[in-house]
């Protein structure tokens, strides 16, 4: 079954050149000691390293198929349910949404917060989102191709369509209130603990200086992002992978992101983000397991009796117009 998915970008103040950051933290325990990581080595990729943190299966909980924790169980699980149960298994367009902030943990692309993106994804992507597959196979979702015009599909299919994004909106948002609130606060506990990190804020100077000599004033790794990405997409808040650009505009932040991709490299900034981020997150995990385990207990309890819900959902729900996704989880997906 094909997705019809559109990234929504959570901009925050990144739109301009001060520093993302999450927000404070109310989680049950948020005491995280400061590693000592020296010049770690980068990883081979963002996805290799997620997938050897304690805390990203957590973090892929509502939006991963494959997480370990609730298998098939996601937001595009549920909307390809709730198709089938409208009477259309087979639809070419299942409604899914994923939103991307600073303290998102499970969903991979070639940048970060520690500025990762690597010489080979700088030199041929930049910052553009490449052709979708792995880093969506990673999750676990099938990797979306071209389906149908949603407006040439027989009426009662779109109304199915519509309906299906709305009952996954209120899905997601009851569970991101819900089961997913204590993990989303966890998640921020992890960010905010590896931006306070001493090794951290040294390798972030020394890489805002090594951008600066190249011409470019950033503060922040993860604002490079985000500003390019608004600038190349004209400041749109969300993007439909494979959407074009103008040529000049696509050079302009592949140079970019050479510069920062080299800047990375040289400060070994990827390297020490990625072990104060391992650090971090098992500590957190180890001290707040009985909670993240409640957690998914309680996810999977109110995945399941949705699931039960649906024939009576179809007959109330409201169906949303086309080119509206619903979002997924604003903390819980990668690097």
């Amino acid at each position: 079954m094909r997705t019809r998915l559109i990234l929504y970008l959570l901009i925050c103040c990144c739109a301009g050149l001060s520093a993302c950051t999450a927000d404070t933290s109310s989680g049950p325990d948020m005491t995280v000691s400061t590693p000592d990581v020296g010049r770690p080595a980068p990883p081979s990729s963002v996805q290799a390293a997620l997938s050897r943190d304690a805390f990203t299966p957590y973090a892929a909980l509502g939006l991963s198929n494959n997480d370990g924790l609730a298998p098939n169980e996601s937001s595009e699980a549920f909307s390809s349910a709730c198709l089938a149960t409208a009477g259309y298994p087979n639809s070419g367009n299942v409604p899914f949404g994923i939103r991307l902030g600073p303290a998102n943990r499970a969903f991979s692309q070639p940048w970060g917060p520690g500025g990762y993106l690597g010489a080979a994804a700088a030199q041929q992507y930049g910052f553009r989102i490449p052709p979708p597959g792995s880093a969506l196979s990673a999750l676990g979702i099938d990797a979306p191709t071209p389906g149908s015009n949603p407006a040439s599909l027989p009426r009662p299919e779109q109304n199915a369509i519509g309906k299906c994004a709305t009952i996954v909106e209120n899905l997601t948002d009851a569970m991101d209130k819900g089961p997913l609130a204590g993990i989303d606060r966890l998640s921020n506990d992890i960010y905010n603990a590896v931006a306070k990190d001493p090794a951290m804020i040294n390798a972030t100077r020394a890489w805002a200086a090594c951008m600066a000599g190249n011409g470019y004033n950033f503060k922040q790794p993860q604002n490079v992002f985000f500003q390019e990405i608004q600038s190349m997409f004209g400041g749109k808040r969300a993007i439909t992978p494979g959407e074009t650009v103008s040529s000049a505009a696509n050079q302009a932040q592949i140079a970019t992101a050479v510069t920062d991709a080299d800047c990375t490299q040289s400060t070994d900034l990827a390297g020490i983000y990625f072990a104060v981020l391992a650090s971090s997150e098992q500590q957190i995990v180890n001290a707040n397991q009985q909670a993240l385990s409640t957690a998914v207990q309680q996810f999977r309890a109110a995945y399941a009796a949705e699931l039960k819900k649906l024939p009576a959902l179809l007959k109330t729900a409201s169906a949303q117009p086309f080119g509206r996704a619903p979002a997924g989880q604003p903390t819980s997906s990668a690097g």
